[in-house]
């Protein structure tokens, strides 16, 4: 959709949703921005009233904090699956054909590495489990309205302008500014961690590059996995640090040991790679967080 001159970005004041909005500007493109920050709410029908009609669509608004969501599973649901059927609403009625939602990872504890697409989901925790049945919303919206999705699973995200609850920005502010030591719950799980301009390079390519004629599903990672004493380690020599390491060894609920993935399908549908390795993705969140941080 290379003539698509206007987007309604769902959660535009979030983490991902900042970026997106600033990218697509720099592109030119009108951007309607729909955020809990300006009074619209995605799981409040009347938040679209008044809304204009627009080329596309990317919804990214959602409950997003996993702990979060085992101590209130009610807000998630309602605010995940309701907000994604509002937005598909919106669309049918505005004859809006093109949406790019922004799932997650949906896999559960992996039977292989790394994680294809076609892998079974079997995700055990409440935000998981609502954007899986958001996906099954957008299927829903094809099959009725011919409404497109393209839907993302990103991996584990992170970047500058992260929120502290989550792990890199939290190891990050306790490197550069709190105290003597680094404390977190569990040193053992890997993830696969992808930056934030490398995910926001797969949005813009679902909405300008890709001809979608069916829903279509695509991983975004990196590639690898990292354990999160690696990640302390490597931050440690970014910043110049040396910290005594502490874990409390609290193991959360249904934990998974090691996730990578497959992103096979993506790079050969967008010619999506990603561009920044662990250490550079790294130093540049790094940057960033040190000229925040009064030391």
């Amino acid at each position: 959709m290379e003539g698509l001159t206007s987007v309604l970005v769902t959660g535009s004041d979030g983490f991902v949703g900042r970026h997106l909005v600033r990218r697509l500007k720099d592109k030119g493109v009108a951007v309607e921005e729909f955020d809990i920050t300006n009074g619209k709410d995605t799981s409040d029908e009347k938040s679209f009233e008044g809304i204009r009609k627009v080329d596309a669509v990317v919804h990214l608004a959602a409950r997003t904090f996993v702990p979060d969501a085992f101590e209130n599973p009610a807000r998630v649901y309602r605010e995940n699956i309701n907000g994604t059927l509002n937005v598909l609403e919106f669309c049918r009625k505005n004859a809006i054909k093109k949406i790019v939602y922004a799932s997650s990872y949906v896999y559960g504890r992996p039977e292989c590495l790394p994680i294809d697409e076609s892998h079974p989901t079997g995700i055990q925790n409440p935000y998981g489990r609502s954007k899986l049945m958001a996906e099954a919303l957008m299927l829903g919206y094809y099959e009725d309205y011919a409404i497109i999705p393209v839907i993302l699973r990103p991996f584990n995200i992170y970047g500058p302008g992260q929120g502290d609850v989550f792990l890199i920005p939290s190891l990050i502010r306790q490197c550069l500014c709190q105290g003597d030591t680094i404390v977190v719950k569990d040193l053992m799980p890997r993830r696969d961690y992808i930056y934030i301009d490398d995910v926001i390079e797969a949005y813009m390519y679902a909405l300008f590059k890709y001809k979608s004629t069916a829903p279509e599903i695509f991983n975004i990672g990196l590639g690898e996995s990292y354990s999160v004493k690696e990640i302390i380690d490597k931050l440690q020599t970014i910043a110049a640090t040396n910290k005594k390491i502490i874990s409390e060894g609290q193991v959360r609920k249904n934990e998974i040991p090691d996730c990578v993935a497959d992103t096979k399908k993506i790079e050969k549908a967008f010619g999506w790679t990603p561009k920044y390795t662990i250490d550079e993705g790294l130093r540049k969140t790094v940057s960033v967080a040190a000229g925040l941080c009064k030391r």
